[in-house]
């Protein structure tokens, strides 16, 4: 059987402050140790928050040795805006970026397109393209984005955005593994061949990964929701079981022959190191029987 090695990834936000900021650095530099594929860094709304993301992507360029990839959006964004922001991170070695339509903030309005801005992801992934060789991970909704009309509208999309040029996928985060697969076996139906990164985010807080999920269309399976019954006022036991379900995700993805996994840390490192730890543990397992069996053979 052919040794494949993994492949992390870790997703950050920008700190509010400088307090928040140090916590979510010493969380990136724990998070080193498994010399990750690439951190990505969101993309805040309003002025202030672009400039937070800004320098937080440029602070990892310069002072980490793992690549990173800074998120863009179009919301409330121009073209030039865009292109200025994206071209200078490439003059300083970042040529990563997640490009994203992005969603509106408030509640109950549409996204509009900015009048002098990109219409979509897959508009912005053109217009980068042409400004120079940017590498560009796009989003993936196993369960439709909740823009979508249905499934198909979907993967049209999607394939709309890979056909614009983006070179990978990230799939926003789920809790079963068929609901990955099915979409998998959908990209594949649908002519899409660049790499399918699985999100995974380790529940830490149960209560509002519930209202996250409820606004970004990711459905909680009953027996997930189940592991955590009676445990609203032991954050440290939620903590433990969030882990543990992360840990058997991954662990039976990896069966499934998938092995890069992008993980939601929310500025946090123990959760993703302890189910990281795990999955190298079990990869080193597994190449170890391998190398046995080589020798035996």
């Amino acid at each position: 059987m052919k040794k494949v090695d993994l492949k992390l990834s870790f997703e950050f936000f920008p700190a509010k402050n400088s307090a928040a900021e140090e916590q979510a650095w010493d969380s990136l530099k724990k998070l080193e140790n498994f010399n990750p594929e690439f951190f990505s860094v969101t993309f805040g709304a309003g002025g202030g928050e672009r400039l937070k993301s800004d320098s937080f992507v440029k602070k990892i360029g310069k002072d980490s040795l793992v690549p990173v990839a800074g998120h863009l959006t179009c919301v409330d964004m121009s073209k030039e805006e865009i292109n200025d922001l994206a071209l200078g991170w490439f003059e300083k070695g970042i040529n990563k970026i997640v490009a994203l339509r992005g969603d509106v903030r408030e509640a109950n309005k549409k996204y509009v397109p900015h009048p002098n801005g990109y219409i979509n992801a897959a508009d912005m992934c053109l217009g980068l393209k042409k400004l120079a060789n940017f590498d560009i991970a796009v989003g993936g909704y196993p369960e439709i984005h909740p823009d979508s009309k249905n499934k198909q509208d979907d993967i049209d999309n999607l394939k709309r955005k890979i056909d614009s040029g983006a070179d990978k996928i990230i799939t926003q985060y789920f809790f079963d593994k068929d609901v990955f697969l099915r979409y998998r076996d959908e990209v594949m139906k649908a002519g899409i061949k660049v790499p399918l990164i699985p999100g995974i985010m380790p529940i830490s807080n149960f209560k509002k990964i519930k209202n996250f999920s409820a606004m970004c269309g990711a459905s909680i399976p009953e027996w997930v929701a189940s592991e955590f019954t009676n445990l609203d006022q032991t954050p440290e036991v939620q903590q433990f079981v969030g882990a543990s379900l992360a840990s058997d995700l991954v662990k039976k993805l990896k069966k499934e022959e998938v092995n890069e996994f992008h993980f939601y840390t929310l500025n946090k490192y123990e959760l993703t190191f302890a189910v990281c730890s795990r999955l190298l543990s079990l990869q080193s397992n597994l190449n170890n029987e391998q190398n046995k069996g080589e020798v035996r053979a």
